[in-house]
C-alpha cells in the first residue's frame, strides 16, 4: 500500500480499495506490517479465483461449482431427516426435491448467482412440475444461494423465501434436532411477521433458535429487525463443535475434509470424513494419523464403530498417560468383524493393517472383551512393523488395567435384562418446542383474558386452570378422531417401548463412559437432559394410551402426519405440566398464584416449579455422576428387599391382585418369551389367541377374569367409580396406568411390549419393597405396615452401625433411646424415642437423629405429599423432643457422665432419599436440621460442623 496511490484514487474515485487490495504497509527500511489480516484471505480468493476461471474457463468453473453447491445441500439436507426424491432442473437452475411429511415436500433451488438465470421462471415452473406429481402436498421453496464474483450481484423474486448460503445452511440444519419440518415450521413464522427488509436470514435464524424455535416476544413490535452479526455466537459454537478441516488420507492420496465425530468429548480428536466413506474414522495422535475402516455386517455396524473408537481413546490414552509416540508413520486398519475362530491380522501394503475380529465377539463377556480386543490390537500394530515402541502392548494393557470405566458397551453380563436388550424397535422423538410455544398461543386465544396483566387467587387460578385442562383434553381428543387409533397405539407402545430402552441405556452408558473419559482428562457430555426428556416421552405415550383406551376412541382415519404428531405431544405435555401446576394449586403452595399476562399468556411460576425440579434434577445427578456414592450409601445401608415366599406376602398378593404372585410371573415371562420366539417385541393378537397360546397351563376361566380385572387396561375401566384424578397422567400409581395394567385390551386385540412388562414388573416389585404398593385390602395394608416398619427399624440401626465403624473413643452411640417416664430420659409424658442419638465429647454436642426411611419421590404430587407428611404429622413430634431435649441436657449424663451445661443439641431430620421438607417455604422457623443418608455416608462427622 503507498500512500500517493491511495490518495490517487480516493481523489479520483471518492473511495478506495487499497485497503482491501493491499494489507501490507511497506515501510521505508523495507519491513512489512499487515494492517488487515482479514484482507489477506480475500485477497488469496480473488487471486486463486481469477487464475482457476482463467485456466478452466469462468463458465465451466461455474459449473463445477454448482455440482458441488448440489452435492453438499443434498448431504446436509439427507441429514435432516429429508427423504431425497429427485433432481430436477429448470431454466438451466438446478432444484432438489426431498419428502419431509406425509403432507409436504421442499423444493430447494440451488441459485449460483453469476449464472444470473431466470430465478422467478424456474421457480414457477419447478412448483408447477411438484403440483402435478403431488397435487395434494405442500410445497416448501427455499433458496440456497452463492456469489463468487466479488461485485454486487442482485436478483430479484416477487416473495418471501429463506435463502441461506450452502456454509449458512449447514450453520441451520447443524443445530440441535434441526431438520426440514423445523425449518418449515421457521419459514410459517418467520412469514407471519414483518421484518427489516435489510434483516439477514442466517441472523433472524440464530434469534430463533435461541429462542427455542419461535419469535415470542411478551409485546410483540409491529416491525422486527435482527442486529447483524446475531448468528456469530451460532456459528462460533458450530465450527468449533465440529472441526472441519482437511487432512491427507495416504490411501487414496488426497486431502479430504473431516469433522468431530459425534457423540464424544469435543476434547477427543476423533474425526469422520465429511461427506465421505461411511464407516471410517481418523485418529489425530502427537505425529501421526490412525485411519479406521470398519467393514461388516449390518447387524455388526453399531459393536464396530465402538469397537473402532475404543481402541482410538485407548491408543490416545497411551501416548497422553506415557508421553510417547505409538506410531512410526501413519496408519490405516481395515477393521473386519468375519465368521472365525480368533483374531487375525496381516499387513496389507505399506500403510494398511487388516485386522480381523471374530463374529462370536458379541458373546464374549463384558468384563474382558475390551481388554482382549485392545490386547490384540496393539499386538497387530507391533507384529506388522508400525510401531517403534516394542513394549506397546505392554504398557497399553497396564493403562488398560489402571483405568475406570470402559468405552465398549455391547457384551453378554449377567447384569443385562429385556429392557437392555437392543432389539431393533428403537425409534425416538422429543416434545417440539415450536409447537409448545403455539399451544400457549392457543391458550391464550381460549381464554380471552388480553389486554391487563392480571394476577389471581389459588381458587381463581384452580378454576381458570381446570377450564385449561379441559380444552387441551378436548383437543387431544379431537386429534385422536383424526387418526387411525390401531395404527397409533401400536406406534406408541413402540415409542414407549424405545424410550425405556433409551432411558436405561443413557443412564448405564454415561456411568461407564464418563469414568472412562475422566482417565483423559476430560468430560463427557451431560447426559441429564436427554433422560429427562426420555422420561418425560415415557409418561406422555403413557397418558395418551390411557385416553385412546379409557376413552374408546376407535378411528379408522389415516396415518399421522408428524405436524399433527407435534402438535398432539406438545398438547400431551402441557397436559401433564398443568396437571403438576394443578398438585402445586391444590397444595396453595405460596407463589404458586396464577398471572396472565397483558397479550393473555399463561405465567407460569417459575421460581417455585424450578425449585420442586431440583429435587428431581439432584436425584438424577447423584445417581448418574455419583454412583460410587450410591454404591456405598446401599452397601452400608441396604435397602430391604421383600420376601415373596413368605406367607403374609403370598396371601396379601392374592387378596389385592385376585391372582398369585408366582402366576403373575409366569405370565410375564410367558408373554415376553411369546414375543421373542415372534421376533416381535411390540405384540398385537387376538384377545382369544392370547388366553389360549400364551397363557396355556397358566390360567383357568376364574384366573382369566381376575387377570383381567387387575392387569390390562380396557375401557370398561372408565366407569363412575374411577377418581377424575386417577387418569392424571402426572401422577404415579394410579390403577389405570399402563405401568400398572401393562397388558391393553383394545377392539378384541391384545397389546404389550416386552419392554413395558419389563418396566411394570420392576416398579411393581421397588413399590412392594418400598411399601408403596397399592392396599385397598386388609390383607395388603398389614403387610405395608410390615414392611414400613422393618425399614424403619433397618434404617435406623444401619446409621448406628455406620457411627460404630469409626471406632472413636469420643463419640457415644445409641439407638432407639427412649424419653418416657421411668426411663434414663425421665419425662413427665412420652414424647417417642430418639432413633439414633450421637454425644460426642470432643465438640460437646449432643446429636437426635429422627431416622425416616422415605420412599424416592417420583413425581411432584408425591414430593407435595412427602412434604405435606412431614409438616403435618412428623415434625410435631420431633420439635417436641428436641425442644425437652434442649431443656433437659443434663438428663443425657446417664449415657456420658461429661455431659455438663456447655453441650448442646442438635436434631436432625434425616431422610433415606433427599428431603422433601428442604424443597418448599415454611413459615415456622424450627431450628431442625434436614439431612438426607447421603451426606452422612459421604462425610459422616459433618453433622457435627
Amino acid at each position: 500500500m503507498r500512500r500517493k496511490e491511495y490518495k490517487k484514487e480516493l481523489y479520483q474515485l471518492g473511495h478506495s480499495d487499497i485497503f482491501e487490495l493491499h494489507p501490507f504497509l511497506e515501510f521505508d527500511n523495507g519491513d512489512y506490517l499487515v494492517l488487515f489480516p482479514a484482507n489477506l484471505l480475500r485477497l488469496a480468493y480473488r487471486l486463486c479465483y481469477g487464475i482457476m476461471a482463467h485456466n478452466l474457463d469462468e463458465k465451466h468453473l461455474l459449473s463445477l461449482i454448482e455440482q458441488e453447491m448440489i452435492q453438499e445441500t443434498g448431504f446436509i439436507l439427507q441429514s435432516g431427516h429429508g427423504s431425497f426424491i429427485e433432481q430436477k432442473t429448470y431454466q438451466d437452475i438446478p432444484f432438489l426435491w426431498f419428502r419431509f411429511d406425509d403432507d409436504k415436500v421442499a423444493n430447494i433451488t440451488i441459485v449460483l448467482a453469476d449464472k444470473n438465470n431466470n430465478l422467478e421462471q424456474a421457480v414457477k415452473d419447478s412448483e408447477a412440475a411438484l403440483n402435478l406429481a403431488f397435487p395434494a402436498k405442500t410445497i416448501f421453496t427455499f433458496f440456497v444461494t452463492q456469489q463468487m464474483a466479488e461485485e454486487d450481484l442482485f436478483m430479484t423474486f416477487s416473495r418471501d423465501v429463506i435463502h441461506f448460503s450452502v456454509e449458512e445452511l449447514k450453520f441451520a440444519m447443524g443445530q440441535d434436532r434441526m431438520n426440514l419440518l423445523n425449518l418449515y415450521y421457521y419459514n410459517q413464522d418467520r412469514r407471519s411477521l414483518k421484518f427489516v427488509p435489510t434483516t439477514q436470514e442466517i441472523d433472524r435464524f440464530a434469534y430463533y433458535s435461541s429462542n427455542n424455535n419461535t419469535f415470542y416476544r411478551d409485546e410483540m413490535p409491529d416491525i422486527m429487525f435482527v442486529e447483524i452479526g446475531s448468528a456469530l455466537s451460532m456459528c462460533e459454537k458450530y465450527l468449533c463443535r465440529m472441526d472441519e478441516h482437511m487432512e491427507n488420507y495416504a490411501p487414496q492420496g488426497h486431502f479430504v475434509m473431516v469433522k468431530h465425530f459425534a457423540d464424544i468429548p469435543t476434547q477427543i480428536p476423533i474425526y469422520a470424513p465429511y461427506m465421505a466413506v461411511k464407516g471410517l474414522f481418523m485418529l489425530k495422535l502427537k505425529n501421526q494419523e490412525l485411519w479406521f475402516h470398519v467393514n461388516c455386517k449390518d447387524g455388526f455396524r453399531i459393536f464396530g464403530r465402538e469397537a473402532a473408537i475404543a481402541l482410538m481413546n485407548w491408543l490416545l490414552a497411551v501416548e497422553k498417560k506415557l508421553c510417547i509416540t505409538s506410531l512410526n508413520q501413519n496408519l490405516l486398519i481395515e477393521f473386519c468383524i468375519v465368521p472365525v475362530k480368533e483374531y487375525v491380522w496381516e499387513k496389507a501394503n505399506d500403510y494398511t493393517i487388516v485386522f480381523c475380529v471374530p463374529e462370536d465377539i458379541m458373546n464374549s463377556d463384558a468384563s474382558t472383551l475390551e481388554r482382549d480386543l485392545v490386547e490384540q490390537f496393539l499386538k497387530a500394530i507391533q507384529d506388522c512393523g508400525f510401531s517403534s515402541n516394542g513394549s506397546l502392548s505392554i504398557d497399553g494393557l497396564q493403562i488398560f488395567d489402571s483405568a475406570p470405566g470402559r468405552f465398549v458397551q455391547i457384551g453378554n453380563t449377567e447384569n443385562l435384562t429385556v429392557i437392555d436388550g437392543k432389539d431393533g424397535v428403537d425409534s425416538c422423538y422429543y416434545v417440539n418446542s415450536r409447537y409448545c410455544d403455539k399451544i400457549l398461543s392457543e391458550i391464550a386465544d381460549y381464554l380471552n383474558m388480553k389486554g391487563l396483566e392480571q394476577s389471581f387467587d389459588f381458587g381463581e387460578s384452580k378454576k381458570i386452570m381446570i377450564k385449561v385442562s379441559d380444552y387441551i383434553l378436548a383437543e387431544v381428543k379431537k386429534l385422536l378422531a383424526e387418526i387411525d387409533t390401531k395404527l397409533l397405539l401400536t406406534s406408541l407402545l413402540d415409542l414407549h417401548h424405545a424410550m425405556t430402552y433409551w432411558s436405561k441405556l443413557t443412564q448405564r452408558r454415561y456411568e461407564s463412559l464418563s469414568k472412562a473419559y475422566s482417565f483423559l482428562d476430560v468430560t463427557f457430555d451431560n447426559q441429564f437432559d436427554y433422560v429427562n426428556e426420555y422420561s418425560e416421552m415415557n409418561t406422555l405415550t403413557q397418558g395418551m394410551i390411557e385416553t385412546i383406551v379409557l376413552n374408546g376412541i376407535h378411528n379408522t382415519g389415516g396415518k399421522p402426519g408428524l405436524e399433527k404428531l407435534d402438535r398432539l405431544f406438545a398438547l400431551m405435555h402441557f397436559s401433564l405440566n398443568m396437571g403438576v401446576y394443578m398438585d402445586q394449586l391444590s397444595e396453595k403452595i405460596k407463589g404458586s398464584e396464577l398471572t396472565i399476562l397483558k397479550n393473555g399468556r399463561l405465567a407460569m411460576p417459575r421460581p417455585v416449579i424450578d425449585k420442586l425440579n431440583n429435587y428431581f434434577y439432584n436425584l438424577r445427578e447423584l445417581s448418574m455422576c455419583n454412583p460410587d456414592l450410591y454404591t456405598m450409601l446401599h452397601n452400608l445401608m441396604p435397602t430391604s428387599s421383600i420376601d415373596t415366599n413368605d406367607e403374609t406376602f403370598v396371601k396379601a398378593y392374592k387378596a389385592q391382585f385376585g391372582i398369585s404372585f408366582e402366576k403373575y410371573c409366569k405370565i410375564l415371562t410367558a408373554s415376553i418369551d411369546y414375543a421373542n420366539d415372534n421376533k416381535k417385541p411390540v405384540m398385537v393378537l387376538s384377545e382369544k389367541k392370547f388366553f389360549e397360546k400364551v397363557c396355556a397351563g397358566i390360567f383357568d376361566e376364574e384366573d382369566i377374569k381376575l387377570f383381567k380385572a387387575n392387569f390390562v387396561l380396557t375401557e370398561d375401566l372408565n366407569t363412575d367409580d374411577l377418581k377424575f384424578s386417577d387418569k392424571w397422567v402426572q401422577r404415579f400409581n394410579r390403577p389405570v396406568q399402563v405401568t400398572a395394567r401393562p397388558w391393553i385390551l383394545f377392539e378384541g386385540n391384545i397389546y404389550y411390549s416386552t419392554k413395558t412388562l419389563y418396566e411394570s414388573w420392576m416398579i411393581r416389585i421397588e413399590r412392594m419393597n418400598n411399601g408403596t404398593v397399592v392396599n385397598t385390602t386388609p390383607e395388603m395394608q398389614a403387610l405395608v405396615s410390615k414392611v414400613n416398619n422393618i425399614k424403619g427399624h433397618e434404617f435406623t440401626l444401619n446409621i448406628q452401625k455406620l457411627y460404630e465403624s469409626l471406632s472413636l473413643d469420643y463419640l457415644y452411640v445409641g439407638a432407639e433411646v427412649d424419653i418416657m417416664p421411668r426411663k434414663p430420659l425421665n419425662a413427665p409424658k412420652e414424647l417417642g424415642d430418639i432413633d439414633v442419638l450421637l454425644i460426642n465429647k470432643v465438640t460437646k454436642q449432643i446429636v437426635c437423629i429422627e431416622a425416616k426411611n422415605f420412599s424416592e419421590s417420583g413425581t411432584a404430587y408425591e414430593l407435595i405429599q412427602q412434604n405435606r407428611k412431614i409438616v403435618t404429622k412428623e415434625l410435631p413430634h420431633v420439635i417436641d423432643r428436641d425442644v425437652w431435649c434442649k431443656g433437659n441436657v443434663d438428663k443425657f449424663r446417664f449415657y456420658v457422665p461429661e455431659v455438663d451445661n456447655q453441650y448442646s443439641v442438635k436434631t436432625i431430620f434425616l431422610t433415606y432419599h433427599e428431603n422433601a421438607y428442604k424443597y418448599f417455604e415454611h413459615e415456622q422457623k424450627n431450628g431442625i436440621t434436614f439431612l438426607s443418608a447421603i451426606d452422612i455416608v459421604e462425610n459422616p462427622m459433618s453433622i457435627f460442623a
